[in-house]
């Protein structure tokens, strides 16, 4: 448009025919690599198929996670994001769509640095949901749960096998954007808020993977919702996210009222307020969540 604007109408055509090529290739390639993640071998099948008097190296979880069930749970959780094809693919669009969002509105001129907490979003998601994911495992999950406390170490080792990548990862985008935009002096109060929201989506995925599960097809690699529960999985993540928004409104609310009131001295405790808030909003959800997974387990 800037070239067509100045006359330049060869040059604006080779630009529009460059971004058509790039857009096909990039979607070419995107499929491509969806695709290969949807049907490649379980990563457990290939391992069980190995000789018996090979060893295998000792897991990750043996050498640098808690012993216990928090432990366990979390090795297998980061083992389901390796393994399970549809939880790959999720991560993979999650973690990509995160970055390229704040990233490209801030090579076009058109981003802010509190674009990065889009990253916080798309990987809260993966929250949600999170007894679904197990499919059929699920019920040797439901044979260890017998108590709340029981529960409420699991749904914790899930969020914190979450936070091992979310939370890295969205400092990362966050730093990242406000290198692109160069407003390194909103980067603490980006980083608190991209904080907060991320512990809100927790918390909120913690509550709605207990009240709105839903199962999720293994014949089907087009398909992430069984029939007839598509209006659970829209009650989950909708209405998790719009709860994830209202709750964040607090700390929102506070960094308006710095900017407005000249209070700009005073932003970087956005940061330190929007870590222990979303630290404590995860918390709270997965302890309201808690009782009521130990009752649905019990119940099964």
């Amino acid at each position: 448009m800037d070239a067509v604007g100045d006359g330049a109408y060869g040059r604006g055509a080779a630009q529009l025919l460059l971004t058509a090529a790039a857009l096909a290739a990039l979607l070419w390639s995107w499929e491509r690599s969806l695709v290969k993640l949807m049907t490649s071998p379980d990563g457990s099948t290939l391992q069980a198929a190995e000789p018996a008097g090979k060893e295998s190296s000792p897991g990750f979880g043996g050498r640098f996670l808690p012993g216990g069930r928090t432990g366990t749970v979390i090795e297998r959780s980061l083992r389901y994001v390796r393994r399970d094809p549809k939880t790959k693919a999720a991560w993979v669009t999650s973690l990509a769509i995160g970055l390229i969002v704040p990233v490209f509105n801030a090579l076009q001129g058109t981003g802010t640095v509190y674009f990065a907490c889009f990253a916080a979003g798309m990987l809260g998601i993966q929250m949600y949901n999170q007894f679904g994911q197990d499919t059929s495992a699920f019920w040797m999950v439901a044979t260890t749960i017998s108590t709340t406390r029981d529960a409420y170490e699991e749904l914790r080792a899930r969020a914190l096998a979450l936070l091992v990548i979310t939370l890295p990862y969205t400092a990362l985008v966050t730093v990242v954007t406000a290198a692109l935009v160069g407003d390194w002096r909103a980067l603490p109060e980006a980083l608190g808020l991209s904080f907060a929201l991320l512990g809100a989506m927790l918390a909120t995925g913690a509550v709605t993977s207990v009240r709105f599960p839903y199962s999720i097809p293994q014949d089907s690699a087009h398909k992430n919702v069984a029939p007839g529960q598509a209006g659970l999985a829209w009650i989950s993540i909708l209405g998790g996210m719009v709860a994830a928004a209202l709750l964040c409104a607090p700390l929102i609310a506070l960094t308006i009222w710095l900017h407005v009131a000249d209070g700009r001295g005073w932003l970087w405790l956005v940061l330190p307020l929007g870590a222990a808030y979303g630290a404590l909003i995860s918390w709270a959800g997965v302890r309201w969540a808690a009782p009521q997974r130990r009752h649905d387990c019990r119940r099964s």
